[in-house]
């Protein structure tokens, strides 16, 4: 009997040692973003797909947001912000940006905090960032710019700062919010269940929420206040929802859920086959098309 009490001793100790390791490493994962403590760019040079753009430094309180602003070639209709998913940075949005160029827009391009060229060592999950995107703004208004209408074209991580930003923002008139999220703690149980489909089953919801908790505390923000569905409850632009039907990392629910949250205008796109990855590489360009059509309408 004294074995039997002994070996259940250990394999209770090991299942509390397995579960705290693996709440610090998912909360690790959650807050930390990819610059960690490196200083901002110093030079971050235009691509040739934006033609004469003007590479600059957007400092919003603490932060240094590496940006890249191009103007159409007629004057422009509007400025359209483009913000990239998580881990990436403003590159992944050329595309689009000139996309939206060519459309007589004025296309602003911003590495998100912790992102590519701007500094920051914790991710927010649009808590934050919207604040960062919203002052960037301010900043270019401040240099001259004239920014009429503002459009705001999100992916992912991008998309939920779009929400989060329109709801604060009354200069934002129109969101593309492509593969967004409903909430952070929904999203960290869509990558549990993409990453670990077998153990996924047997994590309990209460073991994701501490992790995305301890995250949060240590990045500094209210997990709860990363909810881009509550968001667009609060929004007075007009929503396009853009998400893939086959969307293994962030699942299609999501996108239901803040179409239905929506107070102003609003639609929803499933498109059909298309994943997360696929979606973001747009090879028919649905997506390009569907923004253009969407900022003609509404900006």
């Amino acid at each position: 009997m004294r074995a039997v009490w002994l070996w259940s001793a250990r394999a209770l100790g090991g299942a509390v040692l397995t579960g705290a390791v693996g709440t610090v490493s998912i909360a690790w994962a959650v807050a930390h973003a990819p610059n960690g403590s490196r200083a901002a760019a110093t030079r971050d040079p235009c691509p040739p797909e934006l033609g004469a753009a003007e590479s600059a430094t957007l400092r919003v309180g603490p932060t240094a947001l590496s940006s890249w602003v191009a103007e159409p070639a007629s004057p422009a209709r509007g400025t359209v912000v483009l913000l990239h998913g998580v881990r990436l940075d403003k590159r992944s949005m050329l595309p689009s940006a000139r996309t939206h160029l060519d459309a007589g827009y004025r296309v602003v391009l911003l590495d998100l905090r912790g992102h590519g060229g701007s500094s920051g060592g914790y991710l927010t999950y649009g808590v934050d960032d919207a604040h960062d995107v919203s002052g960037a703004l301010d900043a270019l208004e401040a240099r001259g710019v004239r920014l009429g209408p503002v459009g705001v074209h999100g992916f992912s991580y991008g998309a939920a700062t779009a929400l989060e930003l329109s709801a604060r923002d009354p200069r934002v008139r129109a969101v593309v919010a492509v593969s967004s999220f409903a909430s952070l703690r929904s999203v960290t149980r869509d990558y549990v269940r993409w990453q670990l489909p077998a153990l996924a089953p047997a994590v309990p919801n209460v073991w994701l929420d501490s992790a995305v908790d301890l995250g949060a505390l240590w990045a500094g923000f209210d997990a709860d206040a990363a909810a881009p569905a509550q968001a667009a409850a609060r929004t007075r632009a007009a929503v396009l929802v853009v998400h893939g039907s086959d969307d293994p990392q962030v699942s299609p629910d999501n996108a239901r859920a803040i179409a239905q949250a929506c107070a102003g205008p609003a639609e929803l796109r499933l498109l059909s086959g298309e994943t997360h990855a696929s979606i973001l590489a747009d090879a028919k360009g649905e997506v390009r098309q569907a923004a253009t059509r969407w900022f003609a309408r509404h900006l």
